[in-house]
């Protein structure tokens, strides 16, 4: 298990927990409650994989706009303005539900930048580009491999409260690593915390950690364990 190769996220106190790193060029799944971090994570993925391992990356967004992302990144002093211009990292949205026209954007821009970290943030919105089941499964799943084959290390992000919250088998059938993020009311605070469920070819810690949001980004608390 350690003998693979394996791609730093750069976030304090995760890496531990899944024996140094995430494989490289795998794809991992993060599912976590609304205002868990999973966007944090993913940018914070980002933006240490640039500056601290060189290591080109695409930022996908679904929902935020380019803008916005950028302003998100300033708060913890991440300076993905200066990054897109030096060409080191690029951030794609689309407004189209047209999943091919994503699909041949993600790839070209990989290719473009010649990433190696790659993040698609939320996946739930993928259910808005389809009106049947099947073909949704089939083409997220072609995005999965494709993903797989790119050369990147990939972080697609869901959101696991939603009355749909599964990626039409991307998470079963395709992706390497599943990660939980929680945002959970416990006694009189709300908490969050980090689980990884599984990582091919990775020893995991079999326990649910405290996760804590800090003016330089996600600390995850990785000889401390969640209870309640």
């Amino acid at each position: 298990m350690t003998d693979l190769e394996r791609v730093k996220t750069g976030i304090p106190g995760l890496d531990s927990i899944i024996s140094g790193g995430i494989p490289r060029d795998n794809l991992v799944v993060i599912s976590g409650d609304p205002g868990s971090g999973k966007t944090i994570l993913c940018m914070e993925f980002i933006y240490e994989g640039v500056t601290k391992f060189n290591e080109p990356g695409v930022f996908v967004s679904l929902e935020e706009s380019k803008e916005e992302i950028i302003k998100i990144a300033d708060l913890f002093g991440w300076d993905f303005e200066t990054l897109i211009k030096e060409k080191k990292i690029e951030i794609v949205t689309i407004d189209l539900y047209d999943f091919d026209q994503l699909k041949d954007i993600i790839e070209d821009t990989i290719s473009r930048v010649k990433a190696k970290r790659i993040v698609i943030d939320p996946g739930v919105i993928f259910r808005l580009y389809f009106s049947k089941e099947l073909e949704a499964r089939k083409k997220i799943l072609e995005l999965g491999r494709m993903l797989k084959e790119s050369g990147c290390t990939s972080i697609i992000t869901n959101e696991s409260s939603s009355n749909t919250n599964d990626l039409f088998g991307l998470e079963e059938y395709v992706a390497d690593g599943v990660i939980i993020m929680f945002h959970k009311r416990i006694k009189e605070k709300f908490e969050r915390s980090i689980a990884v469920i599984k990582m091919r070819g990775t020893k995991i810690s079999e326990k649910t950690h405290p996760l804590v949001i800090t003016k330089s980004g996600l600390d995850v608390l990785s000889k401390q364990e969640m209870y309640g």
